[in-house]
């Protein structure tokens, strides 16, 4: 099974740069001057701003693209784990003030890529009214790394000397994930103790096709958390990374939870984070924060992603 994913998973490696080619375009001669190394230590995901290189069709997607009320703080904590090295953490600087408790939002991270790259996602979900979280494991897709991120915080919470004690919403946690990343928001949700924690999942990017041929697909059906999957329509997404036909497995395998299924128009593989983050927010506002606005994008008759132009191949149930 690890052979198999980690195969693909080294062509999102490859594609996950795709985004950052395209706003680099005017530096080539600056970067052609630094090392390799240089060159990968400074690279992100997204650049601020990022919103403004996309066309959104509709009015509420667009409103969920652009930055929350809340201004952010950042904190980073070293681990003595391997595979985490640091956590990567954005949240609102009123928490430092305040008695009130947050929701959280986890990353799991793509293929070769650390939390520390997702500097503008994470500004940008935090400013929302979430605790981000996420750290610097580089091969996400088994989930592990995901469950000690959600370990560490509900300890923090505990913690007298944390700067989370007592401002985390335990019963109102997120994950998502992009790419590989997508992979272990499954993995995440059904195979650890506290899987049952999470209340909302969007993967992008990312089905659960790999793991499902190999732990036999009924695992899925341990999930239960309202679940937003989406994938791109460029060439990388529909023949290598998330074909349709895997995303509609996927979603029939999910039996006991509320999914969405959709893709999006012109988008491939490495934009899908950028670009899908305008939904994925508006699913964490509303099953986090009861946000009611939000809900418009997805519940209903005239819910705004089964009209939205920018949208195809919407599938619902559950909801």
């Amino acid at each position: 099974m690890k052979k198999n994913i980690i195969l693909i998973l080294v062509i999102g490696l490859i594609l996950g740069s795709c985004s950052t080619k395209q706003q680099s375009s005017d530096s080539n001669d600056k970067k052609e001057e630094q090392t390799d190394a240089d060159f990968w230590e400074n690279l992100q995901v997204a650049d601020e701003g990022y919103q403004n290189r996309f066309d959104y069709k509709s009015e509420l997607e667009k409103k969920y693209a652009t930055s929350g009320q809340f201004t952010v703080d950042t904190l980073t904590v070293p681990s003595d784990e391997e595979r985490i090295k640091l956590y990567q953490f954005y949240f609102p600087t009123e928490l430092k003030t305040t008695q009130k408790q947050w929701p959280v939002v986890i990353m799991a991270n793509g293929t070769g890529i650390r939390a520390s790259k997702y500097k503008a996602i994470f500004r940008h979900l935090a400013s929302w009214g979430f605790i981000v979280a996420g750290n610097e494991d580089e091969w996400t897709w088994d989930g592990k790394s995901v469950d000690m991120t959600l370990d560490y915080l509900l300890r923090a919470n505990n913690d007298a000397k944390s700067p989370f004690y007592h401002r985390i919403d335990t019963a109102h946690v997120g994950l998502t994930g992009h790419s590989q990343g997508g992979i272990a928001v499954y993995t995440a949700a059904a195979l650890f103790d506290n899987s049952h924690r999470y209340k909302a999942l969007c993967p992008l990017s990312g089905t659960a096709k790999l793991l499902g041929d190999s732990l036999g697909w009924s695992f899925l059906a341990k999930i239960q958390a309202p679940l937003l999957m989406a994938g791109g329509c460029g060439d990388f997404d529909t023949k290598a990374l998330c074909p349709l036909e895997h995303m509609r497995q996927t979603y029939d395998s999910l039996l006991n939870a509320p999914v969405i299924l959709g893709r999006i128009k012109g988008i491939d593989h490495g934009d899908m984070l950028p670009r899908g983050d305008a939904y994925m927010t508006a699913w964490m506002c509303y099953w986090l924060c009861g946000d009611q606005e939000a809900a418009k994008c997805f519940l209903g008759d005239s819910a705004e992603i089964l009209g939205n132009e920018a949208w195809q191949d919407i599938k619902r149930k559950g909801l």
